[in-house]
């Protein structure tokens, strides 16, 4: 039959054989990559396994080996399947090593705690390098004596390298989430980190020696060691850093960050295995090196999860490929014995482990944190076999000799077997085997912080569940089925019989009122633990928000949350500013620098000479101190080094040793002349110059030198002569140092940018870590569950505290300009930081276009990043600045002007007393420099002692430091109470004083809305109730939530016995921040400070001043006028303090006052300004 095209010549496609597509049409083709296809079928696999045995304890990387070997057996025994099997069975070990092994070592060590790792550094690397040594010794030799594959010594031991060695993620997979020690979990998986990388060390070079195709094979070795053991440390740090200063380059993009970390840990691994390092080793010190805290704020918990799936994706296909390489090779060679080897290998490698760790446990229990025979057994059981095993079987096989193919192959089945056995047994057992062991009991003090919290989170769940029920759209939901859904369990058993133990309150039969007993030392040391290790969890917390706000640079955070790890696992110990300080005080040696280089520049014994009357010394005076003469000493001792180096060159010495000789002369007499005239110029005081003394040595050594030469250029040249001039040859060489004129202030300038870097950092940790305990001091109450507990924390902290602060207070007398310029720093990114809250909250209700926010988010960015180009320095401000800067007087010139009138500039020596508890108020007291102590006892708030003792019998003593800004004796004045608090100078101290007759006087005078005196009110009532928000509602971030209703407040007077409504419809929130009062309704009497419940409808004043701040609801502020400024501004102040207590007296003036609009503006500006102040 005559084919459809004709000819072959004349087709005008190429033709396709049949055999290339499956039937008859050409529809379904027969070759396609099947590769990808496996890829995403293990994906696939990896996800279903996830999805069905979630909540089991069935390992599903194991589930996933046993679906690749289901893969092998459908290629081995079908031929339509073997094409997709045969190609990945042929995987080369390189590929293998080099596309897997990177994202597993990489995560494993992304996510060790560089600090925690540190103080295990020697354990680990015992476990790691003898302990690895032994192991394959003793599996090698157990090996060559009883297995019946007649092994050479050789297989023996690379069959022992092989198997010695533990994977990183899979060893801790089954301990690290079920509340074991992090010590351990380090362990396991530093042991595992260097593991690998040792074997890989070994493996090569017993297979280099079993080769030996050189004869320099020693050479070789030595040099391989150095490059994979010390080049390849040299090489991961220093590729830590450059990564490090490449992410300090890139502002907020999440996208770039990802794919850097991503790229750059197949480049670094590549490289290092390319230039004969060790890849795993210079990515195990890389991912040490980094943190969480390298990325941009909110980029790393995306970085972890993205490092996470790679890694279980990586798993997925490594145990798929290696289920099917083990079919397609071995399949053909298993017989019944094999099953009894391959269990003898999996008991005798547990066995021989175990062994090895007995032996070390000595030298380990005398290192690091220590270490016990519990730990051992977990360490032994958790030795999981994956990747670098796998990697190194497939290595091993391939071969083209029949027989060793049949040797390589067991050796890959064994490998593969004992791989699979320790994922179905060791890490299915292991947290058995934690639990016998008592190494993660929950202690009855940890299920009763989870008790509180559960109590906590049913009450929040009432609460929403009572409110839901006044939602008219709900009002018909099934509520007793919603009641039932809500139920949460506890996640620990919890006997009540317990708690008595710890508790131990009985109820008193007469009175039925509970009656508490003390408990024992022993349970409040358990409980105390517990607490300490919650608020330690809770202050990383704090410090990973502040970097995240900003508010803490990146070297500093990263200090202060490795500080805290480190206190983990020291039972008992609180984190506190005396240790804290050893990370900035190990960074001293560029002060010493710079104080030798100052010295040697500056600091002179006389004063600088003046020009001389003589009329010839007076021009050498005006030549010598001239820029040119500088410049032009410079160049001559340029141009003095070539001869220098023509000296020292054989060839051109001997040619040119005459006009060297003059050469030699004739800069000798320059620097003469140089000197001369210095000497004419400066006259006596020439010798202290540190320079001149130096030129002079210069001069001396010069003319020996040319001495010595024409003395013994007749006389016979012996040994000893030679060898003189040798030597004052090879002291011209110091002329050279003539540059350092120009190079040290260079390095003065470059050694004082450092020391302020330096000083940034170490003001940045005291102020994250007094932040962090201001954070903590608001959850104590939440956490300790005792108030014996509660008060010894408070004790430890408060003394931190004060310790941290004094710190702070010193540094700012140190350092003014430097902390004034962080300080300027922290206030703009706080007020940008509210920008950009702002914005979400625009963009979230829908009142911003996404586009036209990401416009503003952008101009936003670009303002936080123009931070870095703010200087380092700021001088600080002068008291007429601080006068100024005052939020109560901000923006008001008459106000200003005449407070500057007013005020004396005081001062103090250290040891001075400022004011003294219970003595009368005699004005407030503004700081300009230095620092003050404040001590006594907690603030009344204006409630009286005999009422304060009953309600807080034991009151805490009160410590504060205040600095420059810092004002004193604001409330007191106002109240004319006596002081509650004694002020010392630590320092030499500067303050603005006013007195309490002049403050008053200004009261009077500036009456106009906003009066002076509510301005203090209103600045005092914001500070009062931030800290009572952050006490009551501390989980709730109150920076934003309060500049949101900044412009919504005022402070409202409650005289006593008078009658004020509250919470109408114009009212959110109300807050006692001074005085009290009581219910009107109940008759509950509340004391300030406390958030009033909204239950409360009409209250009665009860003490001689009382002050409410009053948050008005967002409608009610669009009808607002300057009626509020009536009941706020103390309007005719002078008369109302000078009238009766306790006559009636009218709060409701809001109909009383005109309206005024331009009070209304400035109201509104004081806000903002005490806003800013506050916050």
């Amino acid at each position: 039959m005559e084919e459809p095209w004709g000819n072959d010549t004349e087709r005008p496609f190429e033709y396709v054989n049949n055999n290339e597509f499956h039937g008859e049409l050409h529809i379904v083709a027969r070759e396609r990559p099947f590769v990808v296809l496996l890829i995403f079928l293990a994906c696939a696999s990896g996800a279903l396994m996830r999805t069905i045995l979630k909540d089991t304890n069935i390992p599903i990387i194991a589930i996933v080996y046993v679906i690749g070997i289901v893969f092998g057996l459908l290629g081995y025994f079908s031929l339509e399947f073997s094409v997709l099997t045969l190609s990945v069975a042929d995987i080369g070990p390189v590929l293998f090593f080099h596309i897997f092994a990177p994202v597993v070592i990489f995560t494993a060590a992304f996510e060790m705690d560089f600090y925690a790792f540190q103080k295990t550094f020697w354990q680990v690397l015992v476990l790691s390098v003898p302990g690895f040594l032994l192991n394959c010794i003793l599996i090698g030799w157990l090996t060559y004596k009883i297995n019946k594959y007649n092994w050479s010594w050789d297989i023996s031991m690379l069959f022992g390298i092989i198997l010695s060695t533990t994977d990183p993620i899979l060893s801790v997979a089954s301990v690290k989430d079920i509340g074991i020690s992090k010590i351990i979990i380090n362990l396991i998986k530093g042991e595992s980190l260097f593991n690998d990388a040792t074997t890989v060390i070994a493996f090569e070079i017993y297979q280099d020696f079993l080769n030996r195709q050189h004869l320099d094979f020693a050479k070789e070795v030595v040099i391989k060691i150095i490059l994979k053991c010390f080049a390849s440390v040299v090489f991961g740090f220093l590729s830590s850093k450059i990564i490090t200063y490449w992410l300090s380059h890139i502002f907020n993009d999440g996208l770039t960050e990802v794919l850097l970390s991503f790229s750059m840990t197949y480049i670094i691994f590549f490289t290092a295995e390319w230039l004969g390092m060790s890849g795993i080793l210079s990515l195990t010190i890389l991912g040490i090196l980094l943190d969480s805290v390298s990325f941009s704020p909110g980029v790393d918990e995306f970085i972890f999860r993205f490092w996470a799936m790679l890694t279980f994706l990586a798993h997925c296909l490594i145990f798929i490929i290696f289920g099917i390489v083990i079919v397609e090779k071995t399949f053909e060679y298993i017989t019944i014995r094999d099953l009894f080897y391959i269990l003898t290998v999996y008991l005798a490698l547990n066995l021989i482990r175990g062994l090895v760790i007995l032996l070390l446990s000595p030298l380990l229990s005398r290192l690091g944190y220590g270490f016990n025979w519990r730990w051992g057994a977990v360490i032994v059981w958790s030795g999981i076999r994956g990747t670098s095993t796998l990697n190194m079987a497939l290595g091993i096989n391939k071969t083209t000799d029949v027989k060793e193919a049949k040797m390589h192959n067991m050796i890959l089945l064994h490998a593969g077997t004992v791989s699979l056995m320790t994922l179905v047994i060791n890490s299915t057992t292991v947290k058995k085997l934690v639990t016998t062991l008592g190494l993660c009991n929950i202690t009855l003090p940890k299920r009763m912080a989870i008790y509180s919290a559960v109590q906590r989170i049913k009450e929040m769940q009432i609460n929403a569940f009572s409110m839901l029920k006044l939602d008219r759209f709900l009002a018909d939901a099934n509520w007793n089925m919603t009641e039932e859904a809500i139920q949460i369990d506890y996640p620990y058993k919890f006997d009540t019989e317990e708690v008595s133990q710890v508790v131990r309150r009985l109820r008193c039969p007469d009175c039925n009122t509970d009656i508490s007993y003390d408990t024992t030392p022993q349970q409040i040391a358990d409980i105390l633990e517990e607490a300490r290790l919650r608020l330690l969890t809770a202050q990383i917390a704090s410090y990973q928000k502040q970097y995240n706000a900003g508010m803490l640079n990146q070297d500093a955070a990263q200090t202060l949350i490795g500080a805290a790890e480190s206190y983990i696992d020291v039972k008992g110990k609180f984190m506190n500013i005396h240790e804290v300080k050893t990370y900035w005080e190990s960074k001293g040696l560029f002060v010493l620098c710079k104080k030798l280089l100052s010295d040697w520049v500056y600091n002179v014994k006389e004063e600088k000479s003046k020009p001389s009357r003589n009329k010839f010394l007076k021009i050498c005076h005006f030549i010598v101190f001239t820029d040119e003469f500088e410049y032009a000493s410079h160049i001559v001792t340029l141009l003095n080094i070539f001869p220098m180096i023509v000296n020292y060159l054989p060839a051109c010495h001997d040619q040119l040793l005459q006009q060297l000789k003059i050469s030699n002369y004739y800069f000798l007499g320059l620097y003469m002349l140089e000197a001369l005239l210095k000497a004419l110029a400066m006259g006596k005081t020439y010798i202290f110059y540190h320079w001149n003394q130096f030129d002079m040595l210069i001069i001396i050594i010069g003319l020996i030198d040319i001495f010595i030469i024409i003395t013994f250029k007749s006389v016979h040249t012996s040994y000893h002569v030679v060898n003189t001039i040798r030597v004052f040859r090879i002291v011209r060489l110091i002329r050279i140092l003539r540059l350092l004129k120009i190079v040290i202030p260079k390095l003065i300038y470059l050694l004082n940018k450092q020391i302020n870097k330096q000083l940034t950092f170490r003001y940045d940790i005291a102020k994250g870590y007094v932040q962090g305990e201001e954070d903590k001091k608001y959850l104590i109450e939440q956490i300790a569950g005792h108030e014996t507990i509660s008060q010894e924390i408070n004790k430890i902290m408060e003394k931190n505290k004060q310790d941290a602060m004094k710190e702070l207070g010193l540094m700012q007398r140190d350092y003014p300009d430097i902390v004034t310029a962080l300080k300027t720093k922290q206030a703009v990114q706080t007020v940008l930081n509210t920008a950009s809250e702002t914005l979400k909250v625009l963009i979230s209700g829908g009142i911003v276009d996404k586009n036209e926010g990401a416009k503003i988010e952008k101009m936003i960015l670009i303002k936080k990043k123009q931070l870095g180009t703010l200087p380092s320095t700021i001088a600080p401000p002068t008291a007429e600045e601080l006068l100024r800067n005052i939020s109560w007087l901000e923006n008001e010139k008459k106000q200003i002007e005449f407070i500057q009138k007013k005020a004396r500039v005081l001062c103090y020596d250290y040891g001075d007393v400022i004011c003294e508890d219970g003595e009368m108020p005699q004005g407030i007291h503004l700081i300009i420099s230095g620092m003050t102590k404040l001590y006594g006892s907690s603030p009344r708030y204006g409630i009286d002692e005999g009422v304060c003792e009953p309600r807080y019998p034991t009151r805490m003593p009160f410590t504060d430091y205040l600095v420059s800004g810092a004002i004193i004796g604001e409330l007191n004045c106002l109240t004319k109470h006596e002081m509650e608090y004694t002020v010392t100078c630590e320092t030499a101290v500067q303050t603005c004083f006013i007195s309490m007759d002049d403050l008053f006087e200004a009261f009077d005078k500036f009456l106009e809305c906003p009066s002076l005196e509510y301005k203090i009110w209103l600045k005092l009532a914001l500070d009062i109730t931030i800290k009572t928000f952050k006490e009551n509602l501390a989980h709730q971030d109150w920076s934003y939530k309060m500049c949101t209703k900044f412009p919504n407040i005022y402070v409202m007077d409650v005289p006593t016995h008078s009658k004020c409504d509250i919470y109408d419809e114009n009212m959110e929130d109300v807050i006692l921040v001074y005085g009290s009062v009581q219910d009107c309704q109940v008759l509950q009497p509340y004391f300030a400070p406390c958030i009033l419940p909204k239950t409360c409808h009409q209250v009665q004043g009860t003490a001689a001043v009382t002050k409410l701040l009053v948050v008005r609801t967002t409608a009610s502020v669009k009808r607002r006028s300057s009626r509020r400024c009536s009941s706020i501004c103390q309007y005719h102040s002078y008369i109302r303090r000078r009238a009766t207590v306790g006559s009636s007296i009218k709060t409701d003036n809001e109909q009383q006052i005109p309206e005024d609009s331009e009070s209304e503006g400035s109201t509104d500006r004081v806000q903002s300004s005490i806003a800013v102040s506050i916050l």
